[in-house]
């Protein structure tokens, strides 16, 4: 084959043919994964600034029991504030009654329970 050759009117139609169906393919494929993606829940990964700051003002404050082995097992505290990226919190400064603050990783503890307004007054 030489480099010069021209296609053909008809090479060309079958090769844009051939083309335009492969497009129609690709944009029922796109199509379907955008339903697949809306259908699925949301993810941690993918949720807003404004979501993962309720997240933190949320955590802020809470009452936790420490479960892992170490000096801190079984002690409660609570947390002061996040450790590390705001936007993917997984380690968290705890507040223990006889430490100034200790860092520890979201599954190193537990979340107790909420007290309610009721019970303070």
């Amino acid at each position: 084959m030489s480099i010069d050759k021209k296609k053909t009117l008809e090479e060309l139609e079958a090769e844009m043919d051939a083309l335009t169906g492969r497009l129609s393919t690709l944009s029922i494929e796109l199509q379907e994964a955008r339903r697949r993606q809306q259908a699925e829940p949301p993810t941690e990964a993918c949720l807003t600034e404004r979501e993962q700051c309720a997240l933190l003002r949320r955590m802020i404050g809470r009452r936790v029991l420490i479960t892992v082995k170490g000096e801190h097992k079984g002690k409660t505290g609570v947390i002061t504030r996040h450790a590390g990226d705001t936007f993917h919190p997984v380690n968290w400064c705890v507040q223990l009654p006889d430490r100034p603050e200790t860092r520890k990783h979201k599954g190193s503890f537990k979340l107790l329970p909420l007290e309610s307004s009721s019970e303070e007054a």
